[in-house]
């Protein structure tokens, strides 16, 4: 049962970390690649060993808000910044055949759609106004060239994986709304995955950490962002699971540029907890899984403070 619930479950886990690019705005604009409760799933170290292709396609919608002067783009906003932000992203997800049983392999990129709003009061010069814009269309290709998993024994799993953002999306600095954060972001990560198979219990750790390149349009450069999420899943039966996550969310260093020695550095953090409920089921000799998860922020400081509503389903051929 345990082995038959990894295969089943897994695609979804896989396909999380590219399933939610989150908003047009970076450490820069006070959010950065990660918010909150976005990127752990169930299973989140463990690869299957049965190679072929897996289809994502996901739904996110994160509202915010952030008071206070903020650098973003070529504005100098005063009292702070709104947004609503809806993301579709459209994922593939590649498991590698090996003869190693300790060790499975795993590559993904996604292709995410985006439709940006945000509104703030904005000085430009000498003029002070109050300014809603918005867009829509591609946001920036994320791809994961190597997630590897290593079977600790059928109860305890590991993985690294290694992610990458190309600033593909189109960018403007004298807008607010943008479709790419303009840098090429680097995102190496680990995670372990522990499953109590008697109690139907599963726990998932995810740590990652966020290195930006420079803003070439800003000069802007933003710090070293730390994400670490937990998971826990009580499942009944094979079909359906609910739990839990927190999100922490920390900035080890300042950002850097002449925008951000104006801000202090702009280093912020922010925490995340919510719900997640998850379903799986066989079509065939596919498996569907999906998830939805609502994930609340608090103890925001120097980051956007909102809501996330995720959903994500996955096929497995």
């Amino acid at each position: 049962m345990q082995r038959k619930l990894i295969d089943i479950c897994i695609v979804i886990a896989l396909a999380i970390p590219v399933l939610f690019a989150p908003s047009a705005f970076a450490v820069e604009g006070g959010l950065g690649r990660p918010i909150s409760g976005a990127t752990i799933g169930p299973y989140a170290a463990v690869i299957p060993p049965e190679p072929g292709l897996a289809v994502a396609v996901g739904e996110a919608y994160y509202t915010g808000s952030i008071s206070g002067a903020i650098p973003i783009g070529n504005f100098n906003l005063q009292v702070g910044i709104s947004t609503n932000v809806s993301f579709t992203p459209i994922s593939a997800l590649y498991i590698w055949p090996t003869k190693c049983k300790q060790w499975n392999f795993a590559s993904t990129i996604s292709l995410p759609l985006a439709y940006v709003e945000a509104e703030a009061e904005v000085t430009l010069g000498p003029i002070t106004r109050r300014v809603t814009d918005r867009t829509s269309g591609l946001f920036d290709v994320v791809f994961t060239p190597i997630i590897a998993s290593y079977h600790i024994s059928a109860t305890d799993h590991f993985a690294w994986s290694f992610t990458v953002w190309a600033p593909s999306g189109k960018y403007d600095p004298n807008r607010l709304a943008n479709l790419s954060l303009n840098n090429w972001t680097f995102i190496p990560g680990i995670a372990y995955t522990k499953i109590f198979p008697k109690s139907g219990i599963e726990i998932d750790c995810i740590w990652q950490l966020k290195l930006y390149t420079e803003n070439p349009e800003t000069n802007f450069e933003n710090g070293i962002l730390s994400d670490m999420e937990f998971m826990a899943v009580k499942r009944f039966g094979e079909a359906f699971g609910i739990g839990v996550i927190f999100s922490c969310i920390d900035q080890f260093s300042d950002d850097s540029g002449a925008a951000a020695d104006r801000f202090n550095g702009f280093r912020g953090h922010d925490f995340g907890i919510g719900p997640i409920i998850t379903y799986s089921t066989k079509l065939g000799k596919s498996h569907l899984d999906m998830n939805a998860r609502f994930i609340p922020e608090f103890g925001s400081v120097k980051r956007i403070q909102g809501n996330l509503f995720q959903f994500g389903a996955s096929l497995k051929f």
